[in-house]
């Protein structure tokens, strides 16, 4: 075929390229002016169209604008990350998009590339520019790529029969759950053990619609119980945003691309308020998918995976995580919205017999914000820290260790909302923080709306107040 049939198709079906457009390896576009000054530069995004045409985004692209306009035809070079043969496409172009529905998902993979890198202020898209793919030209390394057997089927991991199955199986064991605790336990370890998934982590909306709190997590060393991400930051917070799903083939090239550095997480010794816990994740991730949760049209939270192998995940693992979300988000509506069952046989006055002798434990509870800490080290903060806290002045006072969520719910210290207050979310986040932390202070489930506070050590209780 030649470079100039403006009729024929291109050799190269372009949906066979798939990984080719991930970014994990840059693609390249070279044009010329009228008298033959080339000009090459990296490319932010490559988006196909259809079976013949492509579209890039146009940010910085004044000198190839400039040549365009003078010579529209141009050669495009993909790198395939699985394999790294080579594919030139020989293009023309033909129009450019500043609105609709294509303009929008260009729009979208530019504003991903913002947000991991921090230069949102920065990288604005200014217009789609359609091409017409004229030739593909491959060209097979010459000596196999080691592993790339194996990649491919990595990648494949997603498709075909037996993920129907897998999910099916996890749907099944969801169905089981009879509380929250239980789902969100079946629903972790399910994205490990049957869907193959390493490093994974789920966060829920908090009562105010702003901020996102991680419940559980897998594949790192410590779960970050607790830790938070604000609506529209990161490629978690923008799913929750866009309540759309974020899929990202490399990580480390569109930050790279944007010239930044992750930010450090800062520790330090001082106990006071307003302290962080440190979200979960890989030193260095390269493919990342974060799919929102969504129930009767309202945000419930965000799945989200990661892997530290470029291209991972595919947008087969979007579907999946997908239809995984929707699930889960509807059997966490409708738990919330299930009432608990009878607290009669609860003995709330019951006395308390575990913490008789041994250290002091010493906790410290910040007002303003809900920061507790234990023995000088921040446990947590918020609504979770203000029940605990609640709980602790319970017990100490009344020597109490029974407790039910409904008499939690109508503490007006705690300052739940009336509506959507998230209390059984917040019971378990506080129970697993505390089991992360191996603390003397644990809580025990007992029955549905029930629950035990066990203390193996005495303690001392101490209020800041004000600001």
């Amino acid at each position: 075929m030649k470079h100039d049939d403006l009729g024929a198709p291109p050799s190269v079906c372009l949906t066979e390229l798939r990984t080719c457009f991930e970014g994990v390896v840059p693609a390249v576009i070279a044009t010329a002016a009228a008298d033959g000054t080339p000009n090459v530069t990296y490319l932010s995004r490559v988006h196909v169209v259809d079976d013949e045409r492509i579209a890039l985004s146009n940010q910085f692209f004044s000198k190839t604008s400039r040549n365009l306009a003078e010579n529209p035809r141009a050669s495009l070079l993909l790198i395939d990350p699985r394999t790294y043969d080579e594919y030139r496409l020989a293009v023309v172009y033909e129009r450019t998009e500043r609105h609709g529905a294509l303009f929008e998902k260009l729009r979208h993979d530019v504003e991903v590339v913002a947000a991991l890198s921090g230069m949102q202020d920065v990288f604005r898209l200014r217009a789609a520019d359609i091409y017409r793919v004229l030739h593909v030209q491959r060209r097979c390394r010459a000596t196999p790529v080691a592993g790339a057997d194996e990649l491919e089927a990595m990648y494949a991991r997603p498709g075909g029969p037996a993920a129907v199955q897998r999910l099916a199986e996890l749907t099944t064991r969801l169905s089981r759950c009879s509380d929250l605790d239980m789902l969100v336990d079946a629903t972790i370890d399910g994205l490990h053990t049957l869907l193959g998934y390493e490093h994974a982590m789920m966060l829920l909306l908090d009562e105010t619609g702003q901020r996102l709190y991680t419940i559980a997590s897998h594949g790192y060393p410590a779960e970050g119980v607790g830790s938070e991400v604000a609506v529209g930051e990161g490629i978690i917070g923008m799913a929750a945003e866009r309540a759309t799903p974020i899929h990202v083939g490399s990580v480390h090239q569109m930050r790279k691309y944007g010239r930044t550095v992750r930010a450090a997480y800062e520790t330090g010794s001082d106990v006071g308020p307003g302290r962080e816990i440190e979200l979960p994740g890989l030193p260095h991730p390269e493919s990342q998918a974060a799919v929102p949760m969504i129930a009767l049209g309202q945000l419930v939270g965000v799945l989200m995976v990661e892997s530290s192998t470029p291209a991972d995940l595919a947008e087969a693992d979007v579907s999946m995580l997908s239809a995984l979300a929707s699930l889960v988000a509807s059997a966490i509506e409708i738990d919330r919205r299930e009432p608990a069952a009878s607290s009669a046989n609860a003995d709330p006055t019951k006395t308390e017999s575990a913490a008789t002798s041994g250290d002091v434990t010493n906790v410290r509870f910040f007002a303003v914000d809900g920061s507790t800490f234990l023995d000088g080290d921040y446990l947590i903060k918020g609504v979770a820290g203000r029940i605990l806290w609640s709980l602790l002045v319970q017990h100490q006072r009344e020597h109490r260790y029974e407790f039910t969520n409904r008499e939690v719910r109508l503490d007006p210290t705690l300052e739940l909302p009336e509506f959507r207050d998230n209390l059984e979310s917040r019971l378990i986040l506080l129970k697993r923080r505390l089991d992360e932390r191996a603390a003397p202070i644990r809580i025990e489930k007992t029955g549905r709306g029930r629950f035990r506070l066990i203390i193996d050590r005495p303690l001392r209780l101490d209020e800041v107040a004000g600001s």
